[in-house]
């Protein structure tokens, strides 16, 4: 197969970033290429060049970019990915987080996971909160958003392999899965279904992130790893505005928010969690507690 290099790879990482945000270097050549030509090969195109014509034409923008950012994200993911994490954000950001609202009199908590893919974390999110006593009384809302249209049919089938559901406890495959013996694949519940709610969204788009409304807390983990500086400051921004004043968001462990700490700030003394809360709401909290707010 044939790779892209020098100023057409250049052309390609820099339509890709106005598009998405996300930056591809030299060292993902072959991985761009690959799935680039999936695409040409859909479209019966000979080369790279006459492919980057077509796509930047006008024609192109309604169907083609979709069906490139389909091929080119990274949708590989499962169920209760990082447990240790997932156990220390349950005890530290969830449980702390339905006690707050029920003292503020309220009964429904709202979760984004950012960067969605096919679902899987989503409805791990939901899982956790269906067994969490804490959570009884509570209308549990969570919106899975992804850039990848394919990704997102994905996640509202709720189909998923052996793979997938690896991690997932028996007893919730018993009560939320059934098996297709078929083709041994495995089916989520429409119960967990009813919990969560998919649609497209790219978190570089303020507009797109708004009609979305404002959420108690934000999964965007695995995903800024993928955006250099300037996208970074842009999403996080954007996930910013979506998110209450005490509202919480949790990265990976790959990923560090210091350079934009104006943003948001590590929540500390929270285990694994690895949870961020907005800047200016870590400054009031220290503020108030040396007495000067």
């Amino acid at each position: 197969m044939e790779t892209l290099s020098g100023d057409l790879f250049t052309k390609y990482a820099d339509f890709i970033y106005e598009i998405s945000g996300m930056r591809f270097s030299e060292s993902k050549a072959y991985y761009l290429s690959s799935k680039i030509s999936n695409r040409m090969n859909a479209l019966a195109m000979n080369s790279f060049q006459e492919y980057y014509t077509f796509i930047k034409s006008p024609q192109a923008k309604a169907t083609e970019h979709t069906l490139l950012m389909n091929e080119i994200t990274i949708n590989e993911t499962f169920f209760f990915r990082n447990q240790p994490q997932l156990k220390d954000f349950e005890e530290y950001v969830l449980k702390p987080t339905l006690a707050d609202l029920r003292k503020q009199g309220k009964s429904k908590i709202r979760i984004w996971s950012c960067a969605a893919s096919t679902g899987d974390e989503a409805y791990t999110v939901a899982f956790q909160c269906m067994n969490l006593p804490e959570a009884k009384g509570f209308t549990v809302e969570i919106v899975g958003t992804d850039i990848s249209r394919r990704a997102i049919e994905k996640a509202k089938a709720g189909i998923y392999t052996k793979y997938a559901i690896r991690n997932i406890p028996q007893d919730l495959m018993q009560r939320c899965f059934t098996r297709n013996e078929q083709d041994d694949t495995y089916i989520i519940s429409d119960e967990i279904k009813r919990m969560v709610k998919f649609q497209e969204g790219n978190l570089m788009d303020a507009s797109r992130i708004r009609m979305i409304g404002q959420f108690d807390i934000a999964f965007c983990r695995n995903v800024l790893i993928y955006f250099d500086e300037a996208s970074k400051v842009v999403v996080l921004n954007n996930i910013s505005s979506a998110l209450h004043a005490n509202g919480y968001l949790l990265v990976g462990h790959s990923e560090n928010l210091y350079p934009q700490r104006d943003i948001f700030r590590q929540c500390k003394e929270m285990g694994q969690s690895l949870a961020y809360q907005k800047a200016e709401t870590i400054k009031k909290a220290n503020l108030i507690k040396l007495g000067l707010a």
